[in-house]
């Protein structure tokens, strides 16, 4: 294979991969754990970045994915613009908007990071859905610039100033963009997205930051980032745990084809609700 056929096929992977990015489907009402509980409970010394990112896959099941960001609870997304019809469509190039910060779009809501939790049940599809929840605690003059980063992006949002495109500023994207201006002393100030988070999809973020994330204050200071896989059942959201044989054969940590596995094991259930 050329390198540049190499290259193009990488992107159309990419670009299957965000496609369906941003996207929920109702579901029909279940049990709904207080799952957050073990994420917000925790008794942080200094201010907690939480990073939650709903994993996307290929195949089966559709291709579903969404990141967002909160300091300490206030919690900050970036979506396409909601549509009736055709949501598809308007996840290629729109007008950006909160996702599930504010489902409606209609700046009447401003969800803290316990509410969000508390939703996305029933907002993520299908069944066998990973998300991953990453933690990290910063030092107060990082939390506040991703508090700044954020407020910008929404007071532009808000006036219909910035644009959601699959290629360049979406959900995780935004998500990696503001904790490169607060961690790394990156720029947003020139408007210019980062060259390395074009193309960025939410289970490349998962990877990016579960490698390189860690603590710049507190006790664990300089320690990676505090992760947790979180998968969707029928009575809501149960911890996740990659099984020994995994590890035993020598298998990826988690490659969309093993999300697209452990997706494809509720199907069947997924189709009958």
């Amino acid at each position: 294979m050329t390198s540049h056929a190499a290259r193009s096929l990488t992107a159309l992977i990419c670009l299957a991969s965000c496609l369906l990015g941003c996207q929920s489907k109702p579901r029909t009402a279940h049990i709904n754990q207080p799952w957050h509980d073990s994420i917000t409970g925790q008794d942080a010394s200094n201010k907690q970045v939480t990073v939650v990112i709903a994993l996307s896959s290929i195949v089966p099941g559709g291709v579903i994915g969404h990141a967002g960001i909160a300091v300490d609870d206030a919690y900050w997304d970036y979506g396409p613009k909601r549509h009736k019809y055709l949501q598809p469509i308007q996840s290629v190039r729109s007008p950006a908007g909160p996702w599930w910060d504010d489902p409606d779009q209609q700046w009447a809501n401003d969800r803290t990071l316990t509410q969000v939790l508390d939703d996305m049940p029933d907002k993520v599809h299908p069944l066998g859905s990973l998300v991953a929840v990453i933690q990290v605690q910063v030092t107060d003059t990082q939390a506040q610039a991703i508090t700044t980063f954020w407020q910008d992006t929404y007071a532009r949002m808000r006036a219909d100033e910035d644009t959601y495109r699959l290629t360049a500023r979406q959900c995780a994207s935004m998500v990696g963009w503001s904790l490169d201006v607060a961690l790394q002393g990156g720029h947003q100030s020139s408007g210019r997205l980062p060259r390395d988070l074009h193309l960025m999809s939410p289970t490349g973020l998962y990877q990016s930051l579960s490698e390189s994330l860690a603590h710049t204050a507190g006790p664990s200071q300089g320690q990676p980032a505090n992760i947790t896989l979180w998968q969707l059942g029928a009575d809501g959201f149960e911890l996740w745990q990659r099984a020994e044989r995994y590890d035993q054969l020598a298998l990826p940590r988690l490659p969309r084809v093993r999300l697209a596995y452990e997706r494809f094991k509720y199907l069947p259930a997924d189709l009958t609700h």
